[in-house]
């Protein structure tokens, strides 16, 4: 919710009168309206005047208008920072995948496990994946919107990653041709890229169109300064394959069933590289390797209101086929690895108000859904073959339940806005068995602009799939470095899955502070503190080192003489780990606007006014009837009311043009006209005596 207050001018000229107001986006501005709320205040309406009679102006005091601003998401905790259209062009991003990578050191989390995207939410809904909005250029955003993890819990998700919401424009139509190209200072590389893309935003829905292709040469050893072996086999060693890669995205939005916004995204992808390891023992060319990665992708979402709840449903299914193929020294058969995935998942997010409390409602969320993953693979190597299928499965369920305690304004406001938060969800995996996660989270506001948030986290965490169950596979002559001995040897590697892992667990403790000390000014302060201690961390076998082996004395085999026989790399569970980050930063925003246009500027602009209007009028010949359309390029007469869409801004008046939000007046000869400058608007006419900016 928000609240915007103005001061209203009602200039009595026309039958109906008007109000030239200046309106946040999507709310509306109606001239019957403001008439109407003129009359129930018992303020002076307009009456009919003579032209060019003088204009009685009457102040009606300050009216305040409550609504909810387009894409704002559930529950009352505010974003740590927001970037308006000016904000996003500064960071010179063209689509979301640039603009999330500027906006890197403000969207990371110390609550994570590490490596974990965002939460990203659209027009504040969920989506089915980031492919959804990948290619969408930042020219059609019209907010981005920071929010610290807690705002996760209340979209079915974990409390472990920032949430990002972006908020497009409501009509917004784009074709973009984007071609790249890059070079190494020393020569030996190309590389390059070609894109187009097609946005069509309307009241409709959403439509995207992307075509990727990118790719690049080979860099080899020869081409850098790189020590020679005997032989010499600089150029059959790559430093940088060749790669090559080819996308189609498509993603369609509608609305079906009268209120339901339903979104179709599909994708399919095609790359292949080569490299070079070396050289033959027979002829001496060069080994090569071959990679071929195909896939395709289908995601949906749904999001829709109901009364005074909200639901959502998302799903996805993927199938990634990847191929392996490389020489031999020996030049015998090729060996060959192959890997096929599946996957599909679907979960259902229901959000609304559970019960009413003095403060405010009690807001509940629910999330239930299921995934499953599928991995058959199959190798072939010196002349051996073997294969290896896996697969999991898995149901979650999770609640969020936050209840206010105080809230400003109403009878329990002493402290401020204040709300609890407690939430808990269970997880079954097919391959591995039940884990389960619960929480609970303070949000109190004492004053405005100031917000505390402090969270607990107690969960469960399971090994990945294939760290349980990849064939385990013994590697003769790997050459390892002995740090016991400070020399390297060829020993026999071992790795792959290790069955007996156990679940982790974490506990996190997070305190964190948003703060911004002026109203007008926009410099938001922010400070976090979290601490995480994990039991039982999973990670793969570093390397060999003598602080290791003391500890695992069992993964390390020597013969008699001391000599390194053999390593275990497979993961394994440690005895604890411990974390504090403290993140303490600032942003400072101010634009770099254009003086003030001058009073000779404005006077010009007006002129250049009146001149357009009289030509008009002198071509139409006579004015439409009352209540009827205007000439072409005119103004209807008093107390008429026309449909148009504004002339764009004139470079005249030594100003740029307003934001859309900002409510537009354009004065003619016949009148002045005042609507949105974003949209097809009602405007009412009036004397040009009236005539102001």
């Amino acid at each position: 919710m928000y609240q915007y207050k103005f001061r209203s001018v009602l200039i009595g000229t026309t039958a109906a009168g008007a109000i030239a107001l200046a309106s946040p986006a999507h709310a509306q501005t109606q001239t019957q309206a403001g008439t109407s709320a003129a009359q129930a205040t018992g303020q002076p309406t307009s009456q009919p005047t003579q032209g060019g009679a003088e204009e009685d102006i009457y102040d009606e005091g300050e009216i305040v208008v409550t609504g909810i601003r387009q894409g704002t998401v559930i529950g009352d905790i505010p974003p740590e920072n927001q970037l308006g259209p000016r904000d996003i062009r500064a960071t010179g991003a063209t689509d979301i995948t640039e603009l999330l990578e500027a906006l890197a050191p403000q969207i990371g989390s110390a609550r994570g496990r590490g490596g974990e995207r965002p939460v990203l939410l659209l027009n504040g809904q969920r989506i089915s994946g980031f492919g959804e909005i990948r290619d969408i250029p930042t020219e059609a955003i019209e907010r981005v919107e920071i929010l610290p993890e807690e705002v996760a819990l209340k979209y079915g998700y974990r409390a472990d990653q920032r949430v990002v919401n972006i908020v497009l424009r409501e009509r917004f139509r784009s074709s973009v041709a984007r071609l790249e190209g890059d070079t190494a200072t020393e020569g030996g590389y190309l590389g390059g890229l070609a894109e187009a893309t097609q946005l069509r935003i309307n009241s409709k829905g959403r439509t995207t169109a992307n075509l990727h292709a990118e790719g690049n040469t080979p860099l080899t050893e020869n081409e850098r300064d790189i020590d020679p072996s005997q032989p010499d086999d600089r150029f059959a060693r790559t430093l940088v394959s060749r790669q090559r890669l080819l996308r189609g995205t498509t993603t369609l939005n509608r609305t079906v069933l009268d209120d339901v916004s339903a979104t179709l995204n599909t994708q399919v992808q095609h790359s292949d590289g080569r490299s070079l390891f070396g050289l033959s023992d027979v002829a001496l060319e060069p080994l090569v390797r071959n990679t071929t990665d195909d896939s395709a992708h289908l995601g949906v979402a749904l999001n829709a209101n109901r009364d005074r709840w909200r639901w959502s449903i998302t799903g996805n299914g993927d199938v990634t086929r990847s191929l392996t193929r490389s020489d031999r020294a020996d030049e015998t058969v090729r060996d060959r690895a192959r890997t096929f995935t599946t996957s599909a998942d679907i979960n259902l997010m229901v959000n609304g108000a559970l019960f009413a409390l003095p403060a405010a409602d009690a807001n509940l969320t629910v999330n239930v859904g299921g995934s499953t993953l599928r991995l058959d693979s199959s190798r072939r190597q010196a002349g051996l073959v073997s294969s290896n299928d896996l697969s999991r499965t898995a149901g979650d369920a999770k609640a969020n339940l936050d209840l206010p305690i105080s809230r400003r304004g109403r009878g329990v406001g002493a402290l401020g806005n204040l709300t609890l938060n407690a939430n808990a969800e269970v997880e079954r995996l097919s391959d591995f068995g039940t884990l389960t996660t619960i929480g609970a989270g303070l949000n109190w506001s004492p004053v405005d602009r100031l917000n505390f948030l402090t969270s607990w986290t107690r969960e469960e965490g399971a090994p990945t799939i294939r760290q349980l169950g990849d064939p385990i596979l013994e590697t003769p002559g790997t050459r390892v470095f002995d740090f016991t001995t400070g020399q390297t040897v060829e020993a026999t590697a071992i790795t792959g899955g290790n069955p007996d892992l156990l679940a982790n667990k974490r506990n996190v403790v997070k305190v964190g502070a948003n703060w911004k000390p002026w109203e007008k000014t926009d410099l938001r302060l922010r400070a976090d503190y979290v601490h995480s201690v994990i039991d039982r961390p999973i990670s793969s076998f570093p390397g060999p080192s003598a602080t290791l082996e003391a500890a695992f004395p069992e993964r390390f085999v020597r013969d008699s003489s001391g000599q390194l026989v053999s390593v275990d790399f497979r993961p394994l569970n440690y005895d604890k780990a411990r974390r504090g980050t403290l993140r303490v930063g600032f942003d400072f925003t101010r634009p770099l606007t254009s003086a003030r246009p001058t009073p000779a500027q404005i006077e010009r602009f007006r002129q250049m006014r009146r001149r357009s209007g009289e030509g008009a009028a002198s071509q139409e010949g006579s004015a439409p009837p009352e209540g009827g359309p205007p000439p072409e390029g005119g103004l209807p007469p008093a107390g008429g009311t026309v449909t148009a869409r504004p002339r764009r801004w004139p470079a005249e008046i030594g100003s740029a043009p307003p934001s859309p939000s900002h409510t537009v007046v354009v004065c003619g000869p016949a009148g002045t006209r005042t609507g949105s400058w974003s949209s097809v608007v009602t405007m009412s006419a009036l004397p040009a005596s009236t005539c102001t900016r």
